[in-house]
């Protein structure tokens, strides 16, 4: 695998350990392995697996991470927009409490993406109180899943 123009290494965890098994046959589908062959210049330090690590039947591999994007939502300023003012209290009350406060407070700052699973537990909560209704996030990503 080589460069991939369109990697973002700057989205790369600070700690996410790098895979440089080249001889692995899952390596072109491998997260770890794309962020190691996109490393930068600048970087000069990262985390990485031994080799004695490597496991000898690749699909058994525990470090393995798909290439495959994930959709991630963004904000929750609207997310009860066009819902009931009654159903939305409940809604928003249930949906903050997913999640610690400072979390919960990065997540209303856009700091910080509503993964696909508390996305799914979010669906969850508005098909109990507003069943047929959806929330509507500030906006969605296609990324990576570090």
């Amino acid at each position: 695998m080589e460069k991939n123009a369109d990697f973002d290494y700057t989205k790369v965890p600070h700690d996410y350990a790098h895979c440089f098994n080249h001889e692995c046959p899952r390596r072109d589908e491998c997260l770890r392995h794309l962020a190691g062959q996109n490393i930068p210049k600048d970087v000069q330090t990262v985390r990485c697996f031994s080799p004695s690590a490597w496991p000898a039947d690749a699909a058994k591999c525990a470090y393995y991470r798909t290439t495959k994007k994930v959709s991630l939502a963004w904000g929750v300023t609207n997310i009860t927009l066009g819902i009931l003012p009654h159903l939305a209290v409940a809604i928003r009350h249930d949906v903050r409490h997913l999640w610690p406060h400072t979390t919960y407070a990065r997540i209303r700052h856009l700091e910080r993406p509503i993964t696909p699973d508390k996305q799914r537990e979010i669906e969850r909560i508005f098909a109990y109180y507003a069943p047929g209704s959806h929330p509507k996030y500030n906006y969605m990503t296609e990324e990576y899943d570090f």
